[in-house]
């Protein structure tokens, strides 16, 4: 992180060595492409952690949500946010009929946008801060896990992670019905990417983890 910025610097004040008067304006372009470029930067960099301040134990929890989205805004869906997931649900129910089952699974349904009281009282249970791993803070994956990456995150908590997830949970349940089953397998044949299907699996299986607790 910081050799990309010094870099971005350097290249920029070689650059003005060069200038002439005619090329003023580029050389303030630049300024506000570095300037844009390290804000992307620092909001993309570092770990989340959160902290339960009603656990005595146990109340730490960390994942690999950067800077600027390392605040109570994690847990709260504004109803535009909501909008966007139920639009995306009904595009895959109207393209892939066999999802249904997996949509009424996947609890989308029943989503709620978060109200003022619950986004206060969700402000005064959890502090936050920034750490440059969850790993150097002591967080730790057992053999054959790790951390979903913030890219990962973002899709299984969109509205195809959920119904993908949900899709899984169906298929793996040997005590529902075969044709249960089968309607999951092919919502997710019909449905999803190879890709998406695999994280899906492993979040399923707790093998790739949103976020981890301290020991």
């Amino acid at each position: 992180m910081k050799r990309i910025l010094i870099s971005l610097y350097l290249f920029l004040f070689f650059s003005s060595c060069f200038e002439s008067g005619g090329e003023k304006q580029k050389e303030e372009e630049n300024k506000q492409t570095l300037y844009l470029t390290t804000l992307y930067l620092i909001r993309q960099s570092g770990n989340c952690i959160k902290t339960d301040t009603t656990l005595s134990t146990n109340n730490q929890f960390c994942s690999r949500r950067p800077l600027g989205v390392c605040s109570v805004n994690q847990l709260i869906l504004t109803q535009s946010e909501l909008n966007v997931i139920l639009n995306d649900m009904r595009t895959i129910q109207n393209r892939t009929a066999d999802c249904q089952e997996s949509i009424l699974q996947s609890g989308i349904l029943s989503l709620k946008a978060t109200t003022a009281t619950e986004t206060e009282n969700l402000k005064s249970k959890y502090n936050f801060r920034v750490a440059e791993t969850c790993e150097l803070e002591g967080f730790q994956t057992s053999a054959g896990t790790r951390f979903a990456n913030f890219t990962e995150i973002q899709w299984l908590e969109s509205a195809r992670g959920r119904i993908a997830k949900a899709a899984k949970a169906i298929s793996a349940n040997t005590f529902l019905p075969q044709a249960n089953r089968d309607r999951a397998n092919s919502c997710l044949i019909l449905e999803y990417k190879d890709w998406e299907k695999d994280l899906a699996q492993g979040n399923y299986e707790n093998k790739i983890l949103v976020e981890i607790v301290h020991p």
